[in-house]
């Protein structure tokens, strides 16, 4: 489709303190990756003077087996946290906040095109496209 955005490779590196389940961990950073992309990518969570306008899970679009990275490689660094239980800390949200700003990148390092809302539909990136004169 001309204008989508496929995720290929995602390399994220987190330092998770001390690891305790590391299938878990390894678990919570791809699931946290598979939520970024769709917020980047397909979710268009609407709302207007604090209401939602988004009605409908039907409508409201989440990431499919397409829309997913095809390759996550997960870089889990432990450095124990002091202030933590046995030295663990949070960390399923830590991959989630980098993935949108990375995916913009990409695009603008592609297309020389910077994107300032979200998501990067097929629709938003050829307006882009158009409204830059690029071809």
């Amino acid at each position: 489709e001309i204008g989508a955005v496929r995720i290929l490779d995602v390399v994220c590196a987190d330092d998770v303190g001390r690891v305790i389940n590391p299938q878990g961990v390894r678990g919570q950073i791809e699931g946290a990756i598979v939520q970024a992309a769709g917020y980047a990518i397909l979710e268009d969570f609407k709302q207007e003077g604090g209401e939602v306008q988004t009605g409908r899970l039907s409508t409201y679009l989440i990431p499919g087996i397409w829309d997913i990275p095809e390759r996550v490689h997960p870089i889990i660094l432990e450095y124990e946290d002091p202030g933590g239980p046995w030295g663990v800390r949070g960390m399923a949200e830590m991959p989630f906040i980098p993935l949108t700003p990375a995916v913009t990148a990409a695009i603008h390092n592609a297309l020389g095109i910077w994107y300032d809302e979200f998501p990067l539909t097929p629709e938003r990136v050829l307006w882009g496209i158009y409204d830059a004169g690029a071809e």
